[in-house]
Order: structure tokens, then C-alpha cells, then sequence
């Protein structure tokens, strides 16, 4: 590629390809044309999507589009926490915690709001070393944040005047989403939208993409392409043969099904403002709520399931007939593309990498992979360096992503079945095993800062990894064993030690302010959507 880009084609249709046109129109200021070529024959996208707390700063501030619009296009709804269900227990798969051996449920929170400070030292330290020290026996998610009693009473996130509590993110139907942001991309951005079946595709004499080629001879020319075109990788694998490198050995679900459960109830049983992740024998069920539904999606090893009776095992959680279900079986095993950049293409979304099968496009990685690129846009001759340095960090966000999922699975204690005796013998990382080890050593465990920021085009005050220690630590407190001894640095900080007692009450002190002043979750999104969120089934 020898010329200024000026024109990039994006092969795909759905959530990825117009996240793509929509910020790329945007970023590149119309300095370059932008055309999605969308298969005719490929499906609405099914299911429930989920965003991250900076999706809102990183994505849609950047298109000019505020939160309230798209949640009301997208029938969407907060996510303040995960929740993990069943994790530390033996048994059958159910919507509700086993007991634990000291009578408490086996469930906890990992909240997305802020872990406090006292005296230069993350609060969970001052719990660790109470809870060695036999002053407490309060779980570390309801100790430390301010968010669990709020999702117990599921609490909406903000007030009704739209003041914001605390930091969450979102769970949106994927199809009202795409459809949202290809009409924001044609009609604000000025993207052209092709709708056609890939032909053929031409290539220039030095084996570049020049064209993309419908089957009724309509022909598309672009100087660099995208391919958003998911697990079937149609540019950057079928036609550039970029090998695809598996993740077997480190992580342990290659096959999911979903299904929507009905949720007309919501008025007397409220909306849970958080993502559901329940252990099964042989994987994990994600349930997201959105409005009027439920989304389930059953991630599992095929090595321990078949694909029917995962589908079964996914209705019976809610008393569903499996016969007279609509589920959707998804094949797509954990994995990567060697370089995302290949010439003048280059893999966005699940064509360049696969981390849960239930859930194969990962919008926050996909922004990130956007930032870069944009940080990364050629203005003249392609030098090898920028897709070398592009491919490099788009990789570091892709273990960093996959080191966090390694993190549960390698933590959980449980080995009833064959699914979970296999994570035991997973192939952590080094990072996830120098985390485990930190944590036990009583230090930080957080992620490491992705060097040269501001090269790519990060603003100061954005995180530049997603995962904070606080992040880790919640998953480690709830799944790993108990650090050895104490924080290394309260070992001789008493009067930080005892001060910190502050810092707890100030905590209960917010909680039930909190839960006194902040409306249902169920009451905002009722305002926010004009109407009951029972009507609203989709």
C-alpha cells in the first residue's frame, strides 16, 4: 500500500462492523470515506450484550451520542456488578446459592465501584488483616463497597433527577443496539451501507485487498479493510490465510447455548441492576437482564457436554421445555489470530479473537482495538512498524482480557465434576499466576499499565487497563485461598491499622443513605423508557 487511505471498506453485519463505521467516521474528522458491505443472509444478532463502565467515555462520548438515547434504543439496562453464584460449592446447576460450610450463601459481588483508601493502602488490606485477626468475619464485597446492599434491594445506580451513585455499566439487546448505530452511522456519519453477498475479492499486484466484489458485479474499492465478518474470519483468514491459534489449554468453555427467559414480573420483583454468573457442572451460565427478559447463555467444554444436553440443563435452571424452546447453539472455541493487522486488513471483534464462546464480540475490546487503530492510521505509505506496534498492543489488551477469565477458573476451589478437575489443570499465564501469588503474599494484585500511553491516544485520566486491583481482588477474596499472613506494609502501620476503622463506618454510613435515597431500578428505567418495564418484551 503505497497511497494516502482514503477510502476503508468494513466487511460485516452486525454489532462489531457498525461500532467500527460509526467511531472511525468519526475519529478520522470525514478525512477518509467509509462503506460497510452487509451479507443479506446473515441473522439479526440474538442475545444480550454487555458494556463495561467506560463504554459510555470511550465510545459513545466520542459519536456525540448521550447515554439516555441509546439506552432507550437499545432497551437496556445497568450492570453495576457480577455476581458469582455457586463457585465454591459442590452440585447440580441452580439459580439460587448452596450453603457454604460456616451457613453463608456461596455467592458474592464483584462490584464496578471504587475500592477506598486509607493512609495510601487499598481497604481490603485493613479487612484481610481484621479478618486474621479474628475481628470480623463480614464477606469482603459487603466490608469494602458501598454497592452490595444496593443490589440486594436492587437499587438503581443513579437518582431520578440522573445524578449518578456509583459506577456501573450495561447490559443492552445486541440487535436494537446494531440496528441504533448503523442508523446514527448512515444518517450522522455519512457511511455508505452496502447490502450484498461477497463474490470475490480483487487483489492489487503486490497482493493487497483492492476490492470487495458482490455477486451482482457491484464492486467496492478500498485502501484498507476491515473484517468484521466474526468467527469466519472471511478476509483475514479465508483469503490472507492468517492461522487462528487456539486457546484450549487455557481456557475451558468451546461451545455455549442461550436462550431468553421471560421476565413479566419485574414490577413486584424488581430489576436486577447486575450481571448473574452461575457455576455448572461443566462451564458457567452468564444471565443478563434486560428489560422485560432475561438473556442465559451457557458457556461449556464440549469434552463434558453434549450440545443437547447443555441446552436442557440451560432451561431446566428455569422450568423451560427444551422442545418447545428457541435456543441458540453457538461453536466457536476460544482463540486468536496470529496479527490482526495482515496488509491492509485487518480483524476486528471475533475475527481476531475469541474469548467466551457465548459471548464471541467483546465491545470493549473492540473500541480498544479502534483506539489503537485510529492512533496507528497511516497518513501516506504503510511503514511496517504501525501494524507491528498496532498487532503488539491489540495483543496485550487480549491476554490482559483472557488473564481476568483465567482468573476465576484457576481461583475456584471446586472439583466435583470433570469440567472442574479440568481447570485445575489449565495453563495459566504467568501473569495470573504471579497475581495468585501476590495476593497470597498479602500485596497488590492488579494489572500493569500498558506502557508508551499516550503514543496510543489515551486521555490522561482514562484507565488503561479495564481491571483494577480492586477488580482482582474481588474475584481472589472470594475464590482463592487466604492470603499467608498480612498486607507486608500494615505489619507495621498500627495507627494506619486502627484509623481505617473510620473508613469502615464511613462505608455503612453510605450504604444505608444509599439504599434510603436511591429509587428502584425497576422505577428508573420505567422514566427512562417511557413506560413499565413489564410492557416493554421484546
Amino acid at each position: 500500500m503505497d497511497v494516502r487511505i482514503e477510502r476503508v471498506v468494513i466487511l460485516g453485519s452486525g454489532q462489531i462492523a457498525w461500532t467500527a463505521a460509526a467511531y472511525l467516521q468519526k475519529e478520522l474528522q470525514g478525512t477518509v470515506s467509509v462503506t460497510v458491505l452487509e451479507n443479506p443472509d446473515d441473522p439479526p444478532e440474538a442475545g444480550i450484550g454487555t458494556a463495561l463502565p467506560s463504554f459510555q467515555r470511550s465510545f459513545f462520548d466520542v459519536l456525540g451520542i448521550e447515554e439516555q438515547e441509546w439506552m432507550r434504543a437499545s432497551s437496556a439496562t445497568f450492570k453495576a456488578a457480577d455476581r458469582y453464584v455457586n463457585w465454591r460449592t459442590a452440585g447440580p446447576g441452580r439459580t439460587t446459592p448452596w450453603e457454604l460450610p460456616d451457613a453463608r450463601p456461596d455467592a458474592f459481588y464483584h462490584p464496578f465501584g471504587l475500592l477506598p483508601e486509607y493512609d495510601r493502602a487499598p481497604l481490603s488490606h485493613y479487612w484481610q488483616h481484621r479478618r486474621q485477626r479474628g475481628e470480623t468475619t463480614e464477606p469482603f464485597d459487603y466490608a469494602c463497597f458501598r454497592e452490595p446492599p444496593l443490589l440486594d434491594a436492587r437499587r438503581s445506580p443513579r437518582w431520578l433527577d440522573g445524578r449518578s451513585a456509583t459506577r456501573y455499566g450495561w447490559h443492552f439487546d445486541r440487535r436494537e443496539f446494531t440496528a441504533h448505530l448503523r442508523r446514527h452511522a448512515v444518517a450522522a456519519g455519512g457511511v455508505r451501507q452496502v447490502r450484498g453477498r461477497l463474490a470475490r475479492v480483487e487483489r492489487d499486484e503486490q497482493g493487497d485487498l483492492a476490492a470487495l466484489v458482490t455477486e451482482h458485479g457491484e464492486r467496492i474499492p478500498g485502501q484498507l479493510f476491515l473484517d468484521c465478518s466474526g468467527p469466519r474470519r472471511r478476509l483475514i483468514g479465508d483469503l490472507l490465510g492468517e492461522p487462528f491459534l487456539g486457546l484450549g489449554e487455557q481456557l475451558p468453555c468451546d461451545r455455549a447455548v442461550s436462550v431468553a427467559v421471560p421476565a413479566p414480573d419485574s414490577r413486584r420483583r424488581g430489576i436486577e441492576p447486575h450481571s448473574t454468573l452461575l457455576a455448572m457442572p461443566a462451564g458457567q451460565v452468564a444471565v443478563h437482564p434486560v428489560l422485560g427478559r432475561l438473556g442465559a447463555a451457557y458457556a461449556y467444554g464440549s469434552d463434558h457436554t453434549t450440545p443437547e444436553e447443555a441446552a436442557a440443563e440451560l432451561c431446566r435452571l428455569w422450568g423451560l421445555d427444551p422442545g418447545h424452546t428457541e435456543v441458540h447453539h453457538q461453536e466457536h472455541g476460544p482463540g486468536r489470530t496470529r496479527r490482526s493487522w495482515r496488509r491492509n486488513c485487518v480483524a476486528l471483534g471475533a475475527a481476531a479473537g475469541v474469548l467466551d464462546p457465548a459471548g464471541p464480540d467483546c465491545p470493549h475490546l473492540a473500541v480498544r482495538a479502534l483506539q489503537l487503530l485510529v492512533a496507528h492510521f497511516p497518513a501516506g505509505p504503510l511503514p511496517p512498524v504501525l501494524p507491528e506496534r498496532y498487532n503488539r498492543a491489540v495483543d496485550r489488551a487480549f491476554d490482559e482480557a483472557r488473564d481476568f477469565l483465567q482468573l476465576r477458573y484457576g481461583c475456584s476451589p471446586r472439583d466435583d465434576t470433570p469440567f472442574w478437575r479440568a481447570t485445575g489443570r489449565l495453563a495459566l499465564s504467568e501473569a495470573v499466576r504471579t497475581r495468585i501469588a501476590v495476593y497470597r503474599a498479602g500485596l497488590p494484585c492488579g494489572s500493569a499499565l500498558v506502557e508508551e500511553a499516550r503514543y496510543y491516544g489515551y486521555r490522561a485520566e482514562e484507565p488503561l487497563s479495564p481491571w483494577t486491583d480492586a477488580d482482582h481482588y474481588c474475584v481472589l477474596a472470594g475464590l482463592a485461598p487466604a492470603p499467608v499472613g498480612p498486607s507486608p506494609v500494615l505489619a507495621h502501620r498500627p495507627e494506619s491499622v486502627r484509623g481505617a476503622g473510620t473508613l469502615f463506618e464511613q462505608v455503612r454510613r453510605q450504604q444505608r443513605n444509599l439504599l434510603e435515597t436511591l429509587p428502584s431500578a425497576y422505577d428508573y428505567l420505567s422514566r427512562l423508557h417511557g413506560r413499565g418495564a413489564d410492557e416493554l418484551v421484546v
